[in-house]
């Protein structure tokens, strides 16, 4: 199963989106480690463990999680650590694809979803095995199905499920790596801390790959 979710910048029409990939088998690990450090965060910070880990918001200071209001750099320290948590599984398998279109991000968007899927669909047929995709959503969103039926991928027979991320860790972590990834390539002043996160947290992952 690979869970999907997006991250970018409209205004300069920067569109990215990052795929994390989790054998079954391993699940049950992966996700005990997330919830041993989510519950530390409960204890150290007061972030409950049901709060909802949204980059965008989370890192920008918005949202009291447990009534609270824990200072940025607080939350640059969590949000750290949560990648370095995702980098240190060698099951994990991440990819990001993204595409630029100053003039049209809706554009930029379709095109970095459409790359994502044919990279995603090779990836799948060099191990010979077919996976599902669940994405961020309401469940509203028309894209999905129609580059599906473009692309045709033949390793992924569904277009992807759309579910909300606050039901689900695995949409919440390749939330967070779409937004590290997003700065390692837009490079944007107020974020110059982030800048090297990808890199530094998840050194096994591969560089985001232009559509």
């Amino acid at each position: 199963m690979w869970y999907v979710d997006d991250s970018g910048i409209p205004k300069t029409g920067l569109a990215l989106y990052t795929a994390i990939g989790a054998s079954p088998v391993l699940t049950p690990e992966v996700l005990a480690d997330w919830q041993n450090m989510r519950h530390r965060w409960n204890h150290e910070h007061s972030v409950p463990v049901g709060f909802e880990l949204h980059a965008t918001d989370f890192l920008g200071g918005r949202g009291r999680p447990g009534g609270l209001n824990p200072p940025k750099i607080e939350r640059y320290r969590m949000a750290q650590e949560a990648l370095s948590v995702i980098g240190s599984w060698p099951s994990l398998d991440i990819v990001t694809v993204y595409a630029e279109e100053p003039s049209h991000w809706g554009t930029a968007k379709r095109r970095a979803y459409e790359g994502l899927l044919r990279r995603l669909d090779r990836r799948l047929a060099e191990i010979g095995e077919p996976a599902g995709l669940i994405v961020d959503g309401d469940g509203t969103e028309g894209l999905y199905e129609e580059v599906h039926r473009l692309v045709n991928p033949r390793w992924i027979p569904l277009p992807a499920a759309q579910a909300p991320a606050d039901t689900s860790e695995w949409l919440q972590m390749a939330d967070l790596v779409a937004h590290a990834a997003c700065q390692s390539i837009a490079r944007q002043e107020a974020k110059r801390m982030m800048w090297g996160w990808f890199g530094r947290y998840l050194p096994k992952a591969p560089a985001p790959e232009r559509s």
